[in-house]
């Protein structure tokens, strides 16, 4: 710990310095920094030391940027020149950026100098054209198709390679997992991702804040109101545009009901690989009713362009009137599946133990949500979200790591989930939006970030407006972190535990393959 703070501290005295000198911030955004290549190099250094305050990357073809949060509700946002198509890669520092790195290069044809990783994420010979965003793509005459790295013990013990995949006749997620079997334990497990990309960043750009909203609600159904609200504050951000009280309870209303439904999708996707019938039958039974309720409330089961930029989007006011019957229910449902879980015979019994991530590793990752308090990492960005209180919001970290704590953790964010969804009734069937508290005019073009806390993890915009469209975005998502946390789970695991440990990351490659 003593050496994290010594790199937060040297972090904090570079900024400071930046600060100071004023030559690399942006005028009115104190959180934006365009940097040349050696103070680049600088703030690697730094994140070489300490990779931890690492978020995400992108690029707009003619600079590489890297969101940063610092300190705890502190976001900073880097850019630096990609002169001869180069820049000077982070994943020597930060094992997450390579996951960026490469789809950089796959979309804008950027090389990131001295990467941890240079295979293609998102192209693997099947495009017709290269680099599609770059502008200066060709078409494709061949195709190469990309490779995993072998491994030299099961090349040695003359072990095994076991592959799930979209190809393989199983309904799986778009993602292919190969594993090293030297023996009966996994020594290495592999994610070949990409085949879930539809181009959302190519089509954002140069839409309106409704057709970037409507896309963005799209990436990952199990997390589209969080998307929407990221991007919505993101671009409200941008364009000097604040939204009421009323809204933003609204807004967290919506993403509360999202994590309801999908966290028991979770448990009941880790129930149901473990063999746990009756649980994962709750969890499922228990799901549809909530989205029952949405669907009658809101005319969406799955809670899609419910978000609207500078706006109320879909109203909540008469849902939570009726709240107190849908937090009564949770509760005793909550209760129910936590019997379930504990019984001396159940499921907690059986998954101690399995798929560890160890603390330290989650702190490196820079894991977040469900996966990085089951690991000891605190964290909520819900605490510094518009419409929410930090006293609503459940305390404490588990510290083992493994699947065990991972479930424990959802269990008790569908109870904390049940506080909330009550506190925001009673704020917004006693209240009224006032006359003037919604979206003020529009003022000039500009940069914004914008976040949530998303059922799964934290969600992050960066967005540029031009006339009042979307010039440029960057979305930081928490699955790539997830999809390395994962590897490392695996490994020194049985193969038959490897479908319990995959569903208890709670993946989504839909949040990866942008």
């Amino acid at each position: 710990m003593m050496a994290h703070a010594a790199a937060r501290d040297a972090l904090s005295v570079l900024l400071a310095r930046w600060e100071d000198e004023g030559g690399f911030i942006t005028e009115g955004a104190p959180w934006r920094l365009s940097l040349p290549e050696d103070a680049w190099r600088d703030l690697l250094a730094c994140l070489v030391m300490d990779p931890s305050p690492f978020v995400g990357m992108w690029c707009d073809g003619h600079a590489a940027f890297a969101m940063l949060a610092p300190q705890r509700g502190e976001v900073r946002v880097f850019s630096t020149p990609v002169g001869m198509q180069r820049y000077w890669g982070l994943s020597c520092a930060c094992p997450v950026a390579s996951v960026y790195e490469r789809m950089i290069h796959d979309l804008w044809g950027v090389e990131a100098l001295d990467a941890h990783d240079l295979r293609p994420w998102l192209d693997h010979g099947a495009w017709g054209v290269t680099w599609p965003l770059s502008g200066r793509g060709v078409s494709i005459q061949g195709s190469a198709v990309a490779e995993f790295r072998e491994v030299a013990e099961v090349m040695r013990a003359g072990g095994t390679i076991c592959e799930y995949g979209p190809a393989d006749g199983g309904f799986h997620a778009p993602a292919y997992l190969r594993l090293a079997l030297p023996g009966a334990r996994v020594v290495d497990a592999q994610w070949w991702m990409g085949y879930a990309h539809r181009g959302v960043v190519a089509r954002m750009q140069g839409g309106d804040p409704a057709r970037a909203l409507r896309l963005a609600a799209r990436i990952d159904g199990a997390a589209a109101v969080a998307h929407q609200a990221a991007l919505a504050r993101a671009m409200e951000h941008a364009m000097r545009q604040e939204v009421g009280c009323h809204v933003a309870a609204g807004r967290a209303m919506l993403c509360e009901l999202e994590r309801v439904a999908t966290v028991l999708f979770d448990i009941g996707g880790v129930a149901q690989a473990a063999g746990d019938t009756r649980l994962a039958r709750e969890c499922a039974q228990a799901r549809e009713h909530v989205m029952a309720l949405c669907g009658a409330a809101f005319g969406r089961r799955v809670l899609m362009d419910v978000v609207a930029f500078g706006g109320e989007g879909v109203s909540v006011t008469a849902f939570a009137a009726g709240g107190g019957e849908l937090c009564d229910w949770v509760r005793v449902t909550h209760a129910r599946l936590e019997a379930l879980y504990r019984h001396p015979r159940g499921l907690g019994g059986l998954v101690r133990g399995l798929g560890v991530l160890p603390p330290d590793v989650a702190r490196e990752l820079g894991v977040t949500g469900v996966i990085a308090r089951a690991s000891g990492r605190e964290g909520d960005l819900r605490a510094l979200t518009p419409g929410y209180h930090d006293g609503w919001l459940p305390a404490g970290v588990e510290l083992s790591g493994d699947v065990d704590a991972r479930m424990r953790v959802r269990l008790g964010v569908v109870g904390g989930c049940v506080r909330i969804l009550g506190e925001l009734g009673a704020v917004l069937s006693g209240a009224q939006p006032a006359a003037g508290h919604g979206a003020r005019a529009f003022v000039g073009d500009g940069e914004g970030v914008g976040y949530s806390e998303g059922p799964r993890g934290a969600i992050r915009y960066w967005v540029r407006m031009q006339d009042g469209h979307v010039a440029a975005i960057g979305i930081c998502e928490s699955t790539p972190a997830h999809m390395l946390a994962s590897e490392i789970a695996m490994r020194d695991a049985h193969e038959t535990d490897m479908p319990v440990i995959m569903r208890s990351f709670g993946l989504s490659p839909a949040g990866a393959d942008l």
